[in-house]
């Protein structure tokens, strides 16, 4: 009688037994000695009753789940709040105060680095040499196929534009439609 009576205090002490038990988790021993501390201990048995009350109240309120209906236009009226409170979170102060606090991390880094030091500058060295060569080479590529295609369009623009006045409207037409489609594309970077 007194081991169980210790047996008893030991599961009264543990109510995860009590959510085990309901999951079927316990070994078939385990089952029985509690099953028997049950028939015994009121508080435990009420805990068992109100878990189980809670998962009949949980399974019944996930079957109704689908019962609820969203407007058609949910998503966008989401989108539309997001937007537009995300707009304006940002200082122009917090890019400074971050580019600042990057340098300064960068500095800490190079002084953690010790000896080095000297190692790793070099390295950025020739890093930013070929990034530089590479950009210089594609400056002068597009440089270069701008200046041909300005002076191919030339020599074909003077003959389309003495030679025909359909030619002239045609070109006026694409000027117009250029600056209008630049004019509209600059509004659209601006908000």
């Amino acid at each position: 009688m007194n081991s169980q009576t210790a047996t008893i205090e030991k599961i009264c002490s543990q109510t995860s037994e009590i959510a085990a038990f309901i999951d079927g988790e316990l070994l078939p021993r385990e089952e029985i000695e509690l099953e028997l501390h049950l028939s015994v201990c009121g508080s435990c048995a009420a805990e068992l009753n109100e878990q189980k009350k809670l998962l009949r109240a949980l399974d019944y309120a996930l079957e109704n789940d689908g019962e609820i209906k969203l407007p058609a236009n949910f998503t966008k009226i989401v989108v539309a709040n997001a937007e537009s409170k995300v707009s304006g979170l940002r200082r122009p102060q917090e890019r400074s105060k971050s580019l600042f606090v990057c340098a300064v991390l960068f500095l800490l880094a190079l002084l953690g680095l010790g000896g080095e030091t000297e190692t790793v500058l070099n390295t950025f060295g020739k890093f930013a040499e070929q990034f530089l060569a590479v950009g210089g080479f594609v400056w002068n590529l597009i440089y270069d196929v701008s200046v041909g295609t300005a002076i191919v369009l030339r020599s074909l623009g003077s003959q389309f534009i003495f030679n025909s006045s359909a030619s002239l409207a045609i070109l006026i037409v694409f000027v117009f439609l250029s600056l209008f489609l630049l004019s509209r594309f600059i509004s659209t970077q601006r908000s």
